[in-house]
């Protein structure tokens, strides 16, 4: 047998990683590529501790679970495995007790040319009811890239390649013999990025996530592609209603994964972000196209660098900055078995395959969604030394535990997103044989055989007692046939459960079940709205939405709830009022969701997405109800914010009457406690008229002159507050901002003075922002005065304000073309711009600079380098040419200190890349990095990077990252040396070949340690 060292490897969000559409990150083996033959036996245990050395993968089921350690309340069970089973990434069970699963044997290639499909989907029997699944049959093969499954009338709901489609057994021999596909569309530029998890939600529709890749939906079921429209999903998810097949794009966006909790909140996953609960539903946002969310999604768990893994096994990612973090979430699930204790009902549970773990958070509602905390301190719910365990997807079951996916691979990884050093890799496929479908259950548990087919033959008397179970599968399955069968017989038993149900669940869905049916009336909504748990009352406003603009005592009824309602309520009772249409106005209840709810910026959005014609109304009531109660109120979380938001709607309406009408509003608010709001409504109106190329000003002057005197007094107490260092600093900044709303002849003088006088960095960029709007021809002269004595910060705010209005644009070029502000200072973005910009003559101008801009001396010698990119390299030379070279300045892994920027992630940057910033370091710089001389009065210079500004003194980084800390008043002269802290020339110390060898080095650093393959490590 052939031995090799391999390693585990996890990508990024935002670098192109994705996986199986959703399980995005690569995952190598370690240890020996021995293949052990499958040991498919029955078997159930507590996993063992760890054992202390590296176990050599693969293993068989029960080595397997000999090194996976789970929370000490629980044991996993092999439901199926290889050969049975292989491959699995979504399972689901039907009410005739049959498993199915989903194996994705296309991962990662997809068939080469000519090659068949190799996605199937099997159906499992365990015929003795052991719990153990050992008869599988093969019910439709040959399919691309299959994703999820949705028990459906006998049949399933199938996602895969760009497609929705229905198959079914008609003549009872476990093969698909009806196959149709009812929507296509769905992206297929990625073989894993694909439409995913068909899910029957609590309001009767099919919910899929995107994967990440949009399309353009269509139906093309016979029935309905009569009248079919294409749906773009960009950005979004899908949904459908699978009796009448109408379809809609749906707010999102998920990757692998998508969950439900009892009230019918949606949960998504993507690499980064293990739960997204999507709050705000796009048919709601549309109502006012003036309302612009920052997002329509909560990241309940932890995220990107926020989030933490806690892996036993030996995790590896290529990027040093991701170490420890979730890197590949999918398969996130909402627990609602009855089986677990209590404390773990409506916990998440989210498949961190690269880190071999599942994790579990704890969830507590939070306004209109929910906030987390980790099942266990830096312990994860479970973990494997199994480096070819690869946990991807999480299911409920109906004895009420979880089922996990295991699809048991040495690699988890398309090859589109590897490094161009593994693409290569002869073990990719390493695992296709295998697989493996595990339960997790209470140590102890008794399973009682019959909860698989309990529903098969379901009787109405029993399908509306399943709607009482304390297991949600149970509950949902008795939900869906119910729907399936649309037996208005049951209606009375339906009806009886609203009222009586022992249960909030049973209740809801109840209450879906008659809407599923089209038996629900209104006089059973109005009951529902007076149900002891706030939760049924949430579903029967939603529930009531089509029917408050013809139904005025049912709305009556409705607006009555707003004064007790809780956080999840007033956020239903704020998006659900928008569907209301004449009769009572809602004008004051909106206005009261708005004040109570304003910590939660849900139900700010809700309230703005209802009203979009009556904002100002909402926002006189707003402020009447909020004086009236205690002004003490504004200074509580969220109230300033919803004062800006509500004005930043009114703004791009451009209504001159709306305007003016709430700059009175603003101008009346003339206490001290209320300052903050004026602040706000200032901000979020002047903004929003600046985006339409207007401005406040040019609406007070029609204002009574009361208010003008109001606004006049306004405006000098924000230039007084501007101006005066007495004044805190957080207040004297919000001041600042405004000032740049208020026009140059009230606040230019004391802008000038702010930028010109010896206050704070901070509020120096504070001023330069608030004058960037105007056009006076002072600011450009005074904000080029001193450049190059600005720290990076400031520096920064200067060619922002400058290149925002064209005439200080050519004031810049015009410092450029004498050299006296170098061109790479301007980064990238800037760079970017001035290159694109609408006027001919700067665009031309600018475009001679930048060609003039590379030194003639560094354009030979990178083309005299070019041949480095072509030798043959070795990265180990490499790393002794960075100790010899670099260290000073740089590190990378142990080696060296990082005084310039961080360079050991490297995967993103190309060779070519590398060598032209080795070559010509000044070409572009990060103005965080640009070297500064100062000399202090007793004449002594020191050279280095501002890493530090405090306001009364400026630290500077030099290389061996030794700091130097110098007093202001200390300074006699500080001046930006226009480039890059890395010398130029060191072509005169590294030739070609030992610069191959050290772009190598930095590209491959990561696969050095002894803990990679030999082929990568080696020689290239």
């Amino acid at each position: 047998m052939k031995s090799a060292t391999f390693l585990a490897f996890k990508r990024p969000a935002g670098d192109g990683n994705h996986s199986i559409p959703g399980i995005p990150t690569l995952a190598f083996r370690w240890g020996a590529l021995l293949l052990v033959a499958a040991v498919c036996l029955k078997f159930s245990f507590a996993a063992d501790p760890p054992k202390k050395e590296v176990p050599k993968s693969p293993l068989t089921p029960e080595e397997s679970l000999q090194q996976t350690v789970v929370h000490p309340d629980f044991e996993m069970q092999v439901v199926a495995s290889e050969p049975n089973i292989i491959n699995p990434v979504a399972v689901a069970f039907d009410e005739t007790g049959v498993l199915w699963a989903v194996e994705m044997t296309d991962y990662p290639h997809g068939p080469k040319p000519g090659e068949e499909p190799k996605s199937r989907i099997k159906l499992l029997r365990d015929k003795d009811q052991d719990g153990y699944y050992e008869t599988a049959t093969v019910f439709a093969d040959k399919l691309l890239f299959a994703t999820g499954i949705q028990p459906w009338k006998g049949g399933l709901i199938v996602t895969l390649a760009g497609k929705v489609q229905y198959m079914k057994d008609t003549d009872g021999d476990d093969k698909a013999d009806l196959v149709e596909t009812w929507f296509t569309g769905f992206k297929e530029d990625n073989s894993q990025l694909r439409a995913n998890h068909p899910t029957l939600g609590l309001d009767n529709h099919i919910y899929i996530a995107n994967g990440l890749r949009g399309g353009s939906v269509i139906a093309t079921h016979p029935e309905w592609k009569k009248k079919a429209e294409q749906v773009p999903i960009s950005g979004l998810d899908f949904r459908f209603q699978p009796l009448t097949g109408k379809y809609e794009s749906i707010s999102g966006i998920g990757q692998f994964g998508l969950t439900f909790d009892d009230y019918g909140n949606r949960f998504v996953c993507t690499n980064r972000n293990p739960n997204k609960h999507i709050v705000l539903e796009n048919r709601y946002l549309k109502r006012n196209p003036y309302l612009a969310v920052k997002s329509v999604y909560h990241d309940v768990s932890p995220d990107g660098e926020d989030s933490r893994v806690y892996a036993i096994s030996r995790t590896w990612t290529t990027s040093t900055l991701h170490a420890g973090q979730f890197t590949a979430a999918c398969g996130v699930t909402i627990y609602r078995g009855g089986l677990f204790p209590h404390s773990f009902y409506g916990n998440s549970f989210t498949c961190e395959p690269t880190a071999n773990l599942v994790h579990r958070d704890v969830l507590t509602p939070m306004g209109a969604t929910y906030d987390s905390q980790y099942g266990r301190d830096q312990v994860e719910f479970i973990a494997s030394r199994d480096e070819w365990f690869r946990p991807v997807n999480l299911a409920n079951g109906p004895d009420g535990a979880l089922y996990l996916c295991d699809m048991y691979r040495a690699v988890i990884e398309h090859p589109q997103f590897m490094p161009v050093e593994l693409k290569e890799r002869s073990d990719l496929n390493d695992g296709i044989d295998r697989g493996r479908i595990y339960r997790i259950l209470p140590k102890g548990a008794k399973i009682d055989k019959n909860v698989y087919t309990s529903l098969k033959d379901a009787t109405v008397k029993q399908l509306v007692a399943a709607l009482s179970s304390e297991n949600a599968w149970q509950r949902e399955t008795a939900s869906r046939l119910i729907f399936e069968r649309q037996d208005t017989s049951i209606q009375p038993q339906l009806e009886q459960l609203v009222s009586n149900g022992k249960t909030e669940q049973s209740r809801i869905l109840a209450l879906w079940a008659l809407e599923g049916l089209g038996k629900l009336s209104d006089a059973l909504i109005e009951a529902a709205l007076k149900d002891q748990s706030q939760r049924v009352v949430a579903q029967a406003v939603r529930l009531s939405e089509p029917r408050l603009s013809q139904n005025d005592k049912l709305k009556t009824k409705v607006l009555s709830l707003v004064k007790s309602a809780d956080g999840p309520l007033r956020f239903q009772l704020a998006i659900s009022l928008g569907e209301a249409k004449g009769g009572p106005s809602a004008v004051d209840q909106l206005a009261s969701l708005m004040l109570n709810g304003a910590a939660d910026p849900f139900t700010r959005a809700a309230v703005l997405s209802s009203a979009p014609e009556q904002t100002v109304e909402i926002f006189t009531s707003f402020l009447k109800q909020l004086q009236a109660s205690d002004e003490k109120q504004a200074a509580q979380a969220g109230v300033a914010d919803a004062v800006g938001e509500m004005t930043a709607v009114i703004g791009p309406r451009l209504k001159p009457e709306e305007i003016q009408k709430t700059l009175s509003l603003l101008a009346g608010l003339n206490s001290d406690a209320l300052l903050p709001l004026q602040l706000a409504g200032f901000e979020g109106l002047g903004n929003s008229l600046r985006r339409r190329g207007k401005s406040i000003t040019e609406y007070q002057a029609k204002l009574s002159e009361t208010d003008q005197q109001k606004l006049k007094k306004f405006y000098q107490k924000i230039v007084d507050a501007a101006a005066s260092s007495k004044t805190p600093l957080a207040q004297r900044l919000n001041a600042i901002s405004i000032l740049k709303f208020v026009g140059f002849e009230i606040s230019g003088k004391t802008l000038l003075s702010l930028i010109q006088e010896g206050n704070s960095q901070a509020v120096k960029i504070a001023a330069i922002a608030a004058i960037s709007p105007y056009s006076d021809p002072r600011i450009g002269q005074i904000l080029m005065d001193g450049f190059s004595t600005q720290t990076p910060g400031m520096r920064r705010a200067v060619l922002d304000a400058m290149l925002s209005n064209q005439d200080r644009t050519s004031l810049l070029l015009d410092a450029i073309e004498k050299d006296q502000i170098k061109i790479s200072e301007l980064g990238p973005s800037r760079s970017s711009s001035l290159q694109r910009h609408r006027n001919p003559e700067i665009k031309k101008r600018a475009a001679a600079l930048f060609a003039a801009a590379i030194p003639a001396d560094r354009q030979k010698v990178l083309a005299d380098y070019q041949k480095s990119l072509s030798l043959k390299a070795d990265p180990l030379q490499g790393k002794l040419v960075f100790a010899k070279n670099c260290v000073t300045c740089h590190k990378i892994g142990e080696i060296g200190v990082n005084v310039a920027p961080d360079i050991g992630d490297s995967r993103t940057k190309t060779p070519e890349y590398l060598l032209t910033n080795i070559l010509d370091p000044n070409r572009a710089i990060d103005a965080n990095f640009f070297s500064y001389t100062i000399i202090t009065i007793d004449g002594v210079v020191h050279t280095g990077i501002i890493s530090s500004d405090s306001g009364a003194s400026i630290t500077l980084t030099q290389p061996e990252g030794k700091t130097i800390t110098i007093l202001k008043d200390e300074i006699d002269e500080m001046k930006s040396n226009g480039v890059s802290l890395m010398p130029v020339g060191l072509e005169k110390t590294i030739d070609p070949q030992q610069m191959a060898d050290l772009i190598s080095f930095i590209k491959n650093w990561r696969y050095l340690s002894g803990q990679v393959p030999k082929e990568i490590a080696k020689p290239q």
